[in-house]
């Protein structure tokens, strides 16, 4: 049992020992090794724990974190970074740039999370001092080596290959602000602890006997890709973890020898639930203090005034992934077991007709009631770097089947469109995945199929528990016709476009587009901010032309807090207060400095989910969820 931050009678509330803030999560932590992490609740963890060099500030600019200052060479090719020298690892080990040294030189050679850190020169970081990291820039950083990938390449899947870009020591100017915002998404690790179990590895290491075997030559990455590797999970971080139940609960304690300033707290528990309406009820409730939430139970029903709305733009978009790999949709390699080959996907015109058909405004205000608006391009409306010009396709039902039938689609006698597509004859008959658990999704969904079955395809929709749709969905599996997904993105586009190139460790749908990977590159080379515009118009333009990923809203983040309880500042972030960039509303979180009078309920958290009204369980389940989205709607248009 975990005690309730409030009594049942008005009180000024003091904090209590501990005082937790006790917070429900929709959906667990893929990972917590940063290495291995994909997920947005994963980041959000290891955003509490682990510390990047520089952090965003409230503007969406740069301010220090574990580097307290730098400098740039008057060429633009050198960084020189100085260290906050009152930063401590949670074993209480000092940090210094050694740690630095040894993060950005491993992420490096790895390749991974290469949209942060291909120009840094692996070869050439200097380490002067304990406090001082000197970087240099190169056309590419990368080793000119092989490596031993589990999850893709080419060649017998037992021992895959994947070549890395070849390592390319010239000299070169980089976009500073690309750069340095791509920092934010880089947890520095700590060298006495990771090195042992990588570079120095008795059996993976340099020195250890399978480094020097054909398949193992880059056998660090696959020591820290090992799903049993023991990640340590110590940083530099505001909370350090106590305690981790899969499945369960992750408790955090507050780190009092944080070096931005200890939090006011003493701690963060967090519930995971497996529906996002019975969490909702908990935070109702008083069980839990924290969730973010949906639309629909905000519309619905009545909220305690002790539970603070907070509404943010979130900087997100949700959309559908159309596959594009090679395999799936051919029904060839490691799926040579399908019934039938998906190549319609690939062809241009069936992607756009795609795109045509689908209301994204009847999507943001009947799915999200009006708290998402609709949106065509990867890069958010809120960012300077959003395409204001992008030219759209015309829209409609009549649009969508023009545009297929002047690509020679004939409508067969049960209303599907069909053509020959490199000798097979396919229909455009295909599944859509999405997460249950989410009345917005199951609403989305919904509203596609009926789009797209109005436009001459055939839909059917396919709920996946959490895990089974990350995984399905994951990088170089691509296992799905069509997927509804969410993506996140920081102020900068540099991340957003690495995700879509071609050999991104991210790449969403196996999209390979020649033009878009030059342009990753070219916008990090350079120095010129209009030039950079440019180019990110250009991408934008090219990706929503494409239509393999088909952005459908931007929608707000609705967060949920009991203000009896707790209060925030730094509510209004763009991202919201559950964010994986907002360390800040973490520090200054603190119990009100006024007497409140909480509702009355139990002095403990149950061991189990609070009870939740019998109808509204009746109003999420099935198809009844699309209509209670529907009155909903409705009632707040009279």
């Amino acid at each position: 049992m975990i005690l309730s931050l409030f009594a049942s009678t008005p009180t000024n509330v003091v904090a209590q020992t501990p005082s937790i803030m006790n917070i429900g999560m929709f959906g667990e932590p893929d990972s917590l090794n940063p290495v291995m992490a994909a997920s947005i609740s994963s980041w959000e963890f290891i955003n509490w724990i682990f510390d990047p060099l520089v952090r965003w500030d409230d503007n969406w600019g740069i301010q220090p974190c574990l580097a307290e200052s730098w400098e740039w060479a008057s060429n633009g090719s050198q960084l020189v970074m100085h260290m906050d020298p009152d930063a401590t690892w949670h074993d209480g080990t000092p940090f210094t740039a050694h740690d630095a040294n040894w993060t950005l030189f491993t992420w490096t050679w790895l390749g991974f999370w290469v949209g942060q850190t291909p120009r840094i020169d692996h070869r050439n970081i200097r380490v002067p001092d304990d406090h001082t990291l000197v970087l240099n820039f190169v056309d590419s950083g990368y080793e000119s080596i092989y490596h031993w990938d589990p999850n893709g390449g080419v060649g017998d899947p037992v021992n895959e290959l994947n070549y890395r870009d070849s390592y390319n020591g010239t000299p070169v100017a980089i976009n500073q602000e690309a750069f340095l915002t791509g920092l934010t998404y880089v947890p520095i690790l700590a060298k006495h602890l990771w090195n042992p179990l990588t570079w120095d590895d008795p059996v993976y290491g340099t020195e250890g006997w399978l480094y020097d075997v054909a398949w193992y030559w880059d056998s660090i990455w696959w020591g820290m890709l090992d799903p049993a590797w023991p990640t340590p999970l110590n940083g530099t971080g505001a909370f350090m973890l106590d305690e981790y139940v899969v499945g369960d609960y992750i408790r955090l304690d507050a780190n009092p020898d944080y070096h931005l300033g200890a939090p006011n707290i003493d701690g963060i528990l967090v519930t995971f639930y497996d529906t996002v309406e019975v969490m909702t009820e908990a935070v109702k409730s008083g069980a839990i203090d924290f969730c973010e939430t949906e639309p629909v139970f905000i519309e619905l029903g009545t909220i305690p005034e002790e539970v603070t709305i907070n509404e943010n733009a979130w900087m997100g978009w949700e959309g559908l992934l159309v596959n594009q790999y090679y395999n799936y949709t051919n029904a060839q390699g490691e799926y040579a077991s399908n019934p039938v080959k998906h190549n319609a996907l690939r062809q241009p015109e069936v992607r756009k007709a795609m795109n045509q058909a689908i209301d994204k405004a009847q999507i943001a205000e009947v799915a999200y009631l009006g708290h998402a608006n609709a949106a065509d391009s990867l890069i958010h409306t809120a960012l300077k770097w959003h395409h204001d010009g992008l030219i759209t396709y015309p829209q409609g039902m009549a649009e969508a089947r023009t545009t297929l039938e002047a690509a020679g689609w004939v409508e067969n006698l049960a209303g599907v469109y069909e053509k020959n597509v490199a000798g097979t004859v396919e229909t455009l008959s295909f599944e859509i995945k999405y997460v249950t658990g989410i009345p917005t999704d199951f609403t989305i969904v919904s509203l596609v199929s009926a789009y797209l079955e109005a436009a001459g395809f055939a839909i059917t929709a396919i709920p996946l528990e959490e895990t089974t749709f990350l995984a399905q969905t994951a990088t170089e599996v691509w296992d799905f016709d069509i997927a509804l997904t969410f993506y996140s993105q920081i102020a900068d586009p540099n991340s957003m476009m690495q995700y879509m190139t071609s050999d991104s460790w991210i790449n969403p749908n196996g999209v390979n587009i020649t033009r878009v990977d030059e342009i990753y590159k070219a916008q990090q080379l350079t120095t010129n901010d209009v030039e950079r515009a440019a180019l990110c118009d250009e991408f934008q333009q090219i990706m929503y032309n494409d239509s393999s990923i088909i952005v459908l809203v931007e929608f707000n983040d609705i967060e949920l807090y009991r203000n009896d309880a707790w209060e925030f500042t730094h509510t209004d972030w763009q991202s919201g207060i559950l964010s994986m960039w907002n360390i800040d509303s973490w520090l200054e979180v603190d119990v009100p400095a006024v007497p409140t009078t909480p509702t009355t309920g139990p002095t403990t958290i149950p061991t189990t989910p609070p009870p939740i009204d019998p109808m509204l369980l009746v109003a999420v389940g099935g198809i009844g969820v699309v209509l209670v989205v529907v009155v909903v709607y409705f009632v707040k248009k009279k």
